[in-house]
């Protein structure tokens, strides 16, 4: 316990004069700062957004309510006899379906810069609408929004790195090896010391860091407490893996400037090398299909179905959507104007291009599994993957989306035409009953832990792989 307070001391001291070091701490504090800034910004534009959309919707309320009872002119006469037209509230009032960002959003971005996070729901599925898709800067896209997660996931390990590289040669090259392997027992002791008090420092950066985005962010709550939780852990293990990494490279007792030339190698490795290998087989072994295919298949199928003969197009609905047989008028469902033929080619269009859509989808989930299972092999993409999963932000988050948007659509689709088929209207009051989309928002604990082990693995991995190399020169000493 003594030779650990001195060690703590001395390196304290040591600390204090190295102004290189505290520029480093200094540094990663005021880019983690502006991280936190960056990503708040891109979330608190979307907030905005999706604010300023439920507005736009209230306002659309309230007009369309007025219109029941706004006869002032022959016009305003007219349009109040069709204000609750099933078609006319599908146009007007399409409910909006918005992925609302959660508290740790702003902490981890993830795919939310490039993903839909809005959908204004009808009930004709346009496979093709881009009318939610925001323009944005391509060199952002490019170089992705700068957030706390990548400030954790890439510049902290360069932080461990120049607090740790020397920690071994300089007390070689200032002669002082010699003192402490006369005065201890093991050097391997000390260097784990000193090791634990850059680990003590790292960590109460981080933690101040972590605190300040948790403020920012207005991450308070019992709600929050679990999310505060895994992320602390998963950063915290993340920071192990990295001093693991520094221990074996020490103890393979180079200079400092071979260390430190290592470590950045594996740096380099780890973080830009093996994604980028592993992004370049993705592409080659499952590309990404073309969104031109979809565009020109569903182009094709709407000219084929719209060439269907109208009773035909009403028998095939019929069959395919039983529950809304009660409202059948042969008369009326063999014309192009019959409410049959037009909701059925809406309905025969949408089944045609959802088997093409969910081929492509299945490539893209095929390709999206084997990505997860490489990431295990990669550090970064791995602590990247589980920061995402905390703030539902990833990819997992947004294909959530699409499914809870789905099925949404879907009841939203039923309310329309079971008044559209049957010819009723919409009364004022009914208005008030239109379905709202909920969005869920769990977060996935378990997920989340089992996603870290990898980071143990490898984690152990570098212990062992220190320990036999300590073992090994310590045999050799000995012969």
């Amino acid at each position: 316990m003594n030779l650990f307070k001195t060690i703590f001391r001395f390196e304290w001291i040591q600390l204090k004069r190295q102004y290189a070091q505290l520029f480093a701490l200094a540094l990663f504090l005021i880019i983690g700062c502006y991280a936190v800034y960056s990503g708040s910004s891109v979330i608190k534009h979307q907030k905005t957004v999706i604010d300023t959309l439920n507005q736009q919707y209230n306002s659309d309320y309230e007009l369309a309510v007025r219109k029941f009872t706004d006869t002032s002119t022959p016009e305003s006469k007219a349009q109040a006899a069709n204000a609750g037209v099933p078609q006319a509230i599908d146009f007007r009032l399409p409910p909006v379906a918005s992925n609302q960002p959660k508290g740790f959003a702003s902490l981890a971005v993830g795919q939310r810069d490039v993903n839909p996070y809005y959908q204004k729901v009808r009930s004709q599925v346009d496979f093709l609408d881009n009318g939610n898709m925001e323009l944005s800067n391509p060199s952002t896209l490019s170089a992705g929004n700068f957030d706390l997660s990548f400030v954790l996931v890439y510049l902290l390990p360069l932080l461990i790195i120049t607090l740790c590289y020397g920690s071994y040669a300089e007390e070689k090259e200032q002669g002082t090896y010699a003192l402490l392997t006369i005065q201890s027992a093991s050097i391997s002791r000390i260097m784990i010391y000193k090791l634990l008090f850059r680990a003590a420092v790292v960590l109460v950066v981080t933690g101040l860091l972590s605190s300040i985005a948790f403020i920012a962010a207005e991450i308070i709550g019992a709600t929050s407490l679990s999310d505060i939780l895994l992320w602390s852990y998963i950063t915290l293990m993340y920071i192990a893996f990295w001093f693991a990494v520094c221990y074996f490279f020490i103890q393979l007792k180079n200079s400092s400037i071979a260390t430190a030339l290592k470590l950045v190698g594996v740096w380099l490795f780890f973080l830009i090398a093996l994604p980028s290998i592993t992004n370049a087989y993705l592409s080659l072994a499952n590309p990404v299909p073309l969104r031109a295919d979809l565009a020109s298949f569903a182009r094709h199928a709407a000219e084929e179905v719209w060439e269907t003969k109208p009773a035909a197009l009403a028998a095939l609905f019929n069959k395919n959507n039983p529950q809304y047989n009660s409202s059948i008028n042969p008369a009326k469902d063999s014309t192009q104007n019959g409410q049959r033929f037009i909701v059925g080619y809406y309905d025969l269009l949408e089944r045609k291009v959802s088997g093409y859509a969910k081929a492509i989808n299945d490539e893209i989930e095929a390709r999206n599994a084997q990505a997860q299972l490489l990431a295990k092999f990669s550090p970064s993409v791995t602590m990247q993957y589980l920061y995402n999963a905390i703030a539902q932000s990833g990819r997992d988050g947004h294909m959530d989306f699409q499914r809870q948007l789905s099925v949404f659509q879907k009841k939203w689709k039923h309310h329309i035409y079971s008044r559209q088929l049957a010819e009723v209207n919409f009364t004022r009051e009914e208005l008030k009953d239109l379905p709202k989309f909920t969005k869920a928002n769990p977060t996935s604990s378990t997920e989340i832990l089992k996603g870290s082990l990898s980071i143990w693995a490898g984690l152990m991995l570098f212990l062992l792989l220190a320990n036999w190399n300590g073992k090994r020169e310590s045999s050799s000493i000995n012969l």
